[in-house]
């Protein structure tokens, strides 16, 4: 009688050593990914494309879908946020309740570029399993060689599913921006 011991321990130590990416080997400066986010708030749903550019400490989001949200665009850039709907911009604070279509729900800006990466923030801590913070909960469901490809950020006012098709990631500034 054979003994598959050894074959399962090996098989086990290769499976707790292959991680789906290690921080250390990513730049985390200038990156780019594309893919669609599942809003889910006040009974309400729905599903829009996104394409997220981040450069050092600044956001380029674009956000577009069906009838109803339309083309959305979001720069973070130092401590404020712009948010162009086509026919006006807004200025907000970082840290100030947003307001989408009459909904008031507070997203933490300067830590979600961190958590889109698999990071709890910037000790560049992974997520692991699950991540709890300033009632968040923030789910990395799988993930590929670039980060993660199935987020899932959760509040008690608001759940977000983020699905990527594509990362790109450059450590020269400029060249992210070419997927």
């Amino acid at each position: 009688m054979r003994s598959y011991l050894p074959s399962l321990a090996l098989l086990s130590l290769l499976a707790s050593c292959a991680t789906p990416h290690d921080p250390a080997d990513l730049d985390l400066t200038y990156w780019r990914f594309d893919g669609k986010l599942s809003i889910q708030e006040g009974g309400r749903s729905r599903v829009v494309n996104i394409d997220w550019q981040q450069r050092g400490d600044s956001s380029d989001i674009h956000l577009n879908g069906p009838l109803g949200i339309g083309d959305v665009h979001i720069r973070a850039i130092g401590n404020q946020l712009v948010i162009d709907t086509g026919g006006s911009s807004q200025v907000y604070p970082l840290d100030q309740d947003l307001v989408i279509e009459g909904d008031s729900f507070r997203l933490p800006w300067k830590r979600l570029a961190y958590w889109v990466q698999g990071l709890q923030g910037p000790d560049m801590a992974p997520i692991e399993g699950a991540f709890l913070q300033d009632d968040w909960s923030v789910s990395i469901l799988d993930s590929d060689n670039n980060g993660p490809i199935l987020i899932v950020l959760s509040h008690p006012e608001v759940r977000l599913r983020l699905k990527v098709h594509r990362w790109q990631r450059s450590t020269v500034k400029g060249t992210a921006n070419q997927i």
